[in-house]
């Protein structure tokens, strides 16, 4: 397991997991993470939790998704920019 797989495990098990996935999504950003390889691990960890029961890993890994992506509000994107159609 990758040093970021771990790291992302770890936030999951927060009792906000939706405010930490989102703040570790920031810092491997400003930890120079590029914004394709920070979509492939978030949708590596959407596939595994597609399942659960209780969704709410789910919807905040899909929410930071989301902000990975630039599908939100301005204030919310972690990115300038919209990952291109072709690398999703």
């Amino acid at each position: 397991m990758t040093t970021s797989h771990a790291r992302l495990e770890s936030v999951l098990r927060e009792p906000d997991p939706a405010h930490a996935v989102f703040a570790l999504a920031r810092s491997f950003r400003d930890e120079g993470m590029t914004q394709l390889e920070l979509y492939r691990l978030f949708d590596s960890f959407r596939a595994l939790h597609e399942n659960d029961k209780d969704e709410r890993l789910y919807d905040a890994i899909l929410d930071t998704m989301d902000s990975i992506l630039g599908w939100c509000s301005p204030s919310n994107r972690l990115y300038e920019t919209d990952l291109p159609a072709d690398d999703v």
